[in-house]
């Protein structure tokens, strides 16, 4: 007689017309299953005769997920989304940060990962070097980016949001409240989703039929110092210059803006209006709330990981890829109150 073949989560899943994540959860007693489906689960898997592996026999795949820095809330936000669905895939996370530029261009922990038994790589806004872009075509590592720091290479997947179209949305929202005069304060320029941002900008003004003043465009990093330097130096042009509205590539450098104008007693959104990119924490707690332009982080992180799953899958002949190209996740306009119409 042929050994009864074992019951899966995949097996489970089939069975009940779900998810394999959803079955993880069920039986792994996750709140974010209801009832009902929980219920439906475990009956099954009791019905199927399912057990659970044991420590012994469990084998779970190892995903590295890399990152410039782990201190900012974009960072924590797309890490708790990898965790998250990492968990609900039975597979193991590993989190790496590098402290300078050196370490983290050098393709030995490339190699070391692999040696390891580390199945696929996910890069977080960081740059993929020369040597390393060579090693992992060399060791055939399936490699994801999340909002990458270069043009995408061929046969990495990309997973980021809607950076233009949120470029454009913010930029329509302000032309639709009345102003011309509006202003941009960039983000890095080597970064992909900051230029994508400011191409959507310059897009919904040239279809306004607007130019944009080239002393309207201010900034080269993500951060406060960036958003209060160009907020200051905006405010500070001639009054038939001066911006009535300002776009941020991020919510950091929109709350920079917000202590220039402090700075300058000028009023927001009285005065002037001002719109971010993220939708992070700072966004609610702005005095005014912020608008802002909402990407789902924890989305992009959970879909770095079965991207990874996926491709690892696929490079070791076990499975068919389900992840093809580039993955973008939808951005939407949240109004807040820092955005009002321009004064007469």
């Amino acid at each position: 007689m042929a050994p009864r073949e074992r019951v899966t989560l995949d097996t489970i899943a089939a069975a009940a017309k779900v998810s394999r994540a959803t079955v993880s959860k069920a039986i792994n007693g996750r709140q974010d299953v209801s009832a009902r489906t929980r219920r439906q689960i475990l009956d099954l898997a009791e019905q199927l005769g399912y057990e659970a592996p044991t420590s012994a026999e469990r084998s779970s795949p190892t995903v590295t997920i890399v990152f410039d820095s782990l201190d900012t809330y974009y960072t924590n936000r797309v890490l708790a989304g990898a965790v998250a669905a990492a968990h609900d895939h039975g597979a193991i996370l590993d989190v790496r940060s590098f402290s300078n530029r050196r370490e983290s261009a050098a393709d030995s922990w490339v190699r070391r990962i692999v040696a390891e038994g580390h199945l696929a790589l996910i890069v977080v806004t960081m740059e993929l070097s020369a040597a390393q872009l060579d090693a992992v075509r060399s060791l055939r590592l399936p490699v994801i980016t999340v909002d990458p720091a270069q043009e995408t290479p061929d046969g990495v997947v990309e997973i980021s949001s809607t950076n233009w179209n949120g470029g454009m949305t913010a930029t329509q929202h302000l032309l639709a409240l009345g102003h011309q005069r509006i202003a941009f304060v960039a983000g890095p320029q080597r970064s992909l989703p900051a230029r994508e941002r400011l191409l959507g900008f310059r897009s919904a003004m040239m279809d306004a039929g607007l130019d944009v003043d080239p002393a309207l465009v201010l900034g080269d990093s993500y951060t406060y110092d960036t958003g209060v330097r160009a907020g200051l130096s905006l405010l500070d042009l001639e009054s038939e210059r001066r911006p009535t509205a300002v776009m941020c590539a991020c919510d950091v450098s929109a709350i920079g803006v917000y202590e220039a104008a402090r700075q300058r007693g000028v009023s927001v959104p009285d005065a002037l209006s001002v719109v971010g990119f993220d939708d992070t924490f700072l966004a609610e707690c702005a005095a005014p709330p912020l608008t802002t332009i909402h990407q789902a982080l924890e989305t992009m992180g959970a879909r770095a990981v079965e991207a990874a799953l996926d491709l690892a899958e696929d490079s070791t002949g076990t499975g068919t890829r389900r992840t093809i190209g580039s993955v973008k996740i939808p951005t939407r306009l949240v109004a807040r109150q820092s955005t009002a119409p321009p004064r007469e």
